[in-house]
Parts: structure tokens; sequence; C-alpha cells
């Protein structure tokens, strides 16, 4: 089954309050988009600002309604408003800076705040979150202040918190932009883990590109579209189209194409340093 299922999916951003009549017409953020994510997978959403990802990515939790098509996630109509709770509790969101997502002064109430909101039994709640700081390691720091944690900490507490309402699939946008590379490392490898071992559908947007080699689906979105998709050998590979509209490629993959380009015969979809010490090893053993 499809967690997400988006067909001509558009959305318009209005300023009704503009009082330039030229300032008032609409921006249209996304230009039917096409995106279909089967249950279980670890998809990456990259693009340059102005994309139109974290658009997409807000219709998800139905932050946004559709202006027009059709979007389903977990099969759930999200331009049915009734469904709106449903839809929350099947796709958790985990925004680019925790600070706004944490709202208490201590680590396991703030964990516990979405079930508590979902009207869960306190019991079941206490299991929630001692569950869900066991699931991203963080224990040991049920009884702290969360301005006292560092960024990769506060970031793994948010998703603890997204985990506690027990969702079927979790929403990152942008998540590690504001972390260190330590940070970002305990945020990745977090999400792998909740994707590899609990089976929960991850969709992250971001814009480093040795966290989307990690993905088992890449898509590519340019002015409101989606414009490449595919597996990260598949979509890397293509580089100069890439470089095209503004986005980088692996550092290593980026390695591998100037080595082509300067004659050597090297795979263009070379994606770890692994990968490229074993194919020079294979060249040296030929020459």
């Amino acid at each position: 089954m499809d967690m997400v299922k988006s067909e001509k999916l558009k959305y318009e951003y209005t300023f009704e309050t503009a009082i330039d009549e030229e300032e008032r017409e609409p921006l249209v953020a996304l230009k039917g988009v096409d995106i279909t994510i089967e249950k279980g997978m670890f998809v990456a959403i990259l693009g340059r600002n102005g994309s139109g990802k974290s658009t997409f990515a807000k219709h998800l939790n139905a932050l946004l309604t559709p202006t027009e098509g059709t979007l389903f996630v977990n099969g759930y109509d999200c331009t049915q408003e009734e469904l709106i709770y449903k839809i929350r509790k099947s796709a958790g969101m985990v925004f680019q800076n925790p600070d706004n997502q944490l709202v208490s002064t201590i680590v396991e109430e703030d964990i516990a705040f979405g079930p508590e909101n979902l009207c869960i039994e306190s019991s079941e709640i206490r299991k929630r979150v001692d569950r869900a700081l066991k699931t991203v390691n963080m224990t040991e720091y049920a009884r702290y202040a969360p301005n006292k944690l560092s960024g990769g900490q506060k970031q793994r507490i948010a998703i603890a918190g997204i985990l506690a309402m027990e969702p079927e699939c979790i929403v990152l946008d942008e998540p590690t932009a504001m972390l260190d590379p330590e940070g970002r490392k305990e945020v990745i490898d977090t999400v792998m883990e909740l994707n590899k071992e609990k089976g929960i559908t991850i969709i992250l947007i971001t814009h480093y590109m040795e966290e989307a080699i990690k993905a088992d689906k890449i898509f590519v979105m340019d002015g409101g579209t989606v414009i490449m998709e595919g597996t990260p050998k598949e979509v890397f590979s293509q580089v100069e189209k890439l470089k095209g509209i503004g986005l980088d490629v692996p550092q290593v993959t980026e390695v591998a194409y100037r080595l082509r380009k300067r004659g050597i015969d090297i795979p263009q979809d070379i994606l770890s340093i692994e990968e490229m010490v074993c194919t020079i090893c294979q060249l040296k053993s030929k020459i």
C-alpha cells in the first residue's frame, strides 16, 4: 500500500492583504506534482530554495490543503477537513529548528505533549514516552531541561515526541540544517534506524547530498514540479543536470565526474569513498 500518493497536486499562496493589486497575484508553489511513496520506504526530496519541496512536505501533515489535484496520506484524502486528525496521526512532522518544536521545560514532559493531545490514557503515555526515549537513545536525559541539550540531542527529542504519537510515517523538513556534523550524524543515524528496524516510512527534505545517498529513492523538485526521480545512483549520476538547477552532488561523485572528464574510465554513479577506493584499486591492477 502507498503511504503517499499525489496526482497533479497544485498549491497557490495568496496575498489578499497586499495593497498593490499586482502583489495580490497568487504565487504558484506546486504545479502538478505527482509523487508516490510506498510504505516502509526511506525517501529523500531535494531541490534548491523555492523549488516547492517544503510546501509539499507541509501538505503531508495537513498543514496546507491542496488548491487543486489529489493527495492521499495513508489512504486518507488530504482535501477532506474531517480527516485531518487521522492524517496527522499517520504522518508526524519534524521541522528544521528543534527549538520551535519543544514546548516543555522537561524532556519527558515534552515527549508526552503529543499523546496527551490525542487523549491517550496516562499509563499508556508513560509507556510511549519511555519507549520513544529508548528508541532515540535519550533515556538518561528524561529529566533534563531541553535547553541544556546539544542541537543534535534536541532534534532527537523532537523525533521522540513524534514517535510517542506512533505515526506510520515521519516527515523531516531539513532537520539537520542548523546542526554541526556530529549532530547531523546523530539525527540521520536515528531516522535510518527507525526506517530499517521499525519499518517507519521516512520522508527527508534535505540540502545535504550525503544524507540523500542513504535513501531508497530520491525525488528532485524544481519550479514546483518533480523533474527527476530514481535511486541515488540513477539521480546522482546525472551530474550536469543537477548542477544546471543549482544542486550539488556528493563529493566523491563530483571527483568521479571530474576524473571521467579527464578521460579516466571510472563509473559515473559512485556514491561512497569505499566504492571509489575499490574502483581505483581495480584500475591499478589493470596497469
